[in-house]
């Protein structure tokens, strides 16, 4: 719904929020010069502390910012509220500690931080409960409601009822239903009486107090909303349209601009922007630390593989990314020079189904490239496509586009996510499940992404590689 007034409640909200977040360190420190004893009169001890305050209050502001879910209380219930706070303390507290990390003040601090991240916790969740309870308070003796005018009477008007009824911290508070036909005039929908007809709409607006004119009719009908669409804007009426119009099984609805224009837009992608943009940005820091880490066995590596057998050190193949889009993917070479020209040659001997292509014991392998495919080190190079923007340290495997050209349409929804080092399907098995349980695993972590899903398959990774679990 439309919210005025909600960029001056986020302002104010920010401001408390911060104001609470200088008194939990505040409390903090007290506690902690409690619990060890620390001497409050020596003023290197009581003030130096503070200057962490440079890194937390930035950090906090950006966040709490950004997640504008943590100050909305109309159209959510308190868990989701306390979801919210605990994803923005979390994400604040994991940079605060990657940045205390560089700045060599970690172990100065920890015990600061820790109590700090659980007084904060609290507070800022508190005031959320309070302004939770108190609008509630109010909504119970009358208060703080929203009058709404229901257009329409079809199903999609009924779910609309039964959703307000059923969530009463929206504040909505049904004023009255309007029909198409005059001649349901006075019965019931949902327990609620029809009180007119669309042609009494002007007269309505006019005369009685209405906060939101909401159109719940189908796509057939639209044609013949317009005149009430005009005339809620020429009353200064807000007009909420539903545009459940498709029932599309996957996709997210967004509504917003596209180009300057209003739009719906419909995506299966994860629309999580703030975990998204910490994703693309951890990406790069890890993988810039793991290319200085590994750089010596890369190198050892490279000679290896360079005096083994003839052809270059890097094998260079088209992959489809992001939405299809090309890119040049980097291995270690593991095959003899002409491997490609031989593939067809070995058709009849693949192991996968679908388009995939993998046998045990290739002979076109080399001795060096059967123990990297083994131990999965060929895929160190990726580390830079990684670093370029092309992949990610997680996300379905970029395949190869003759293989995208035979995928089914529902396969084809892999892409829509940018593809990674490792996914799900490393960690369970990799050559060892078939082409559509493979697929439906991609997608099954394109629908079920988060920040906490990609820790977790990271970590698995790692025993899967050790392990050698389903690689040939």
């Amino acid at each position: 719904m439309l919210k005025r007034n909600l960029p001056i409640i986020r302002g104010l909200h920010l401001v408390i929020d911060l104001g609470l977040t200088l008194i939990s360190f505040h409390l903090a420190l007290l506690l902690r010069q409690a619990l060890v004893k620390t001497a409050l009169s020596d003023p290197l001890n009581v003030y130096q502390p503070y200057g962490l305050l440079f890194f937390i209050l930035p950090i906090w502001a950006f966040f709490l910012f950004l997640r504008r879910e943590c100050c909305e209380y109309r159209g959510k219930p308190f868990h989701e509220i306390l979801k919210n706070t605990g994803v923005v303390i979390l994400k604040s507290f994991a940079l605060l500690l990657a940045v205390l990390f560089f700045t060599r003040a970690l172990n100065q601090s920890r015990a600061l931080v820790l109590i700090f991240l659980g007084v904060n916790f609290g507070l800022l969740l508190s005031l959320r409960g309070f302004v939770s309870h108190l609008l509630g308070f109010f909504r119970k003796r009358g208060y703080n409601f929203k009058n709404v005018l229901i257009i329409g009477t079809g199903a999609l008007a009924r779910d609309f009822i039964r959703e307000v009824k059923g969530n009463p911290e929206w504040g909505f508070r049904i004023f009255g239903l309007l029909d198409w036909d005059d001649r349901l005039k006075g019965k019931y929908v949902e327990g609620l009486r029809v009180t007119g007809a669309l042609e009494d709409l002007p007269a309505i607006l006019k005369n009685d107090h209405v906060d939101y004119a909401v159109f719940a009719v189908c796509r057939r009908f639209l044609n013949r909303i317009e005149r009430s669409l005009l005339t809620c804007e020429e009353m200064g009426v807000p007009a909420c349209l539903l545009a459940d119009f498709f029932p599309l099984r996957f996709s997210r609805k967004t509504a917003g601009e596209f180009q300057k224009k209003p739009a719906i837009v419909f995506s299966t992608a994860p629309d999580s922007g703030t975990s998204l943009l910490l994703k693309h940005i951890s990406d790069r820091l890890f993988t810039l630390i793991g290319i200085v880490l590994l750089s010596p066995l890369m190198l050892v590596l490279s000679f290896l593989v360079k005096l083994t057998s003839k052809g270059p050190v890097l094998f260079k193949q088209k992959r489809c990314g992001l939405n299809g889009r090309k890119f040049t993917m980097l291995k270690f070479r593991t095959m003899v020079e002409n491997a490609d020209q031989m593939k067809d040659l070995l058709a009849d001997k693949n192991e996968m189904d679908g388009p995939a292509f993998k046998i045990t014991d290739d002979p076109r392998m080399t001795k060096v490239g059967h123990v990297l495919r083994k131990l999965s080190l060929d895929e160190l190079p990726q580390l830079f496509n990684v670093l370029r923007g092309e992949m990610s340290l997680v996300g379905p495997r970029p395949p190869l586009p003759k293989e995208v050209s035979q995928y089914d349409p529902w396969q084809r929804r892999r892409l829509s996510m940018k593809p990674g080092l490792t996914c799900l399907w490393q960690i369970n098995g990799r050559n060892n499940i078939d082409f559509e349980r493979w697929m439906k695993m991609d997608l099954e972590y394109i629908d079920n992404w988060s920040l906490w899903l990609d820790t977790k398959i990271l970590f698995k990774t790692i025993p899967a590689v050790m392990l050698a679990k389903g690689a040939k």
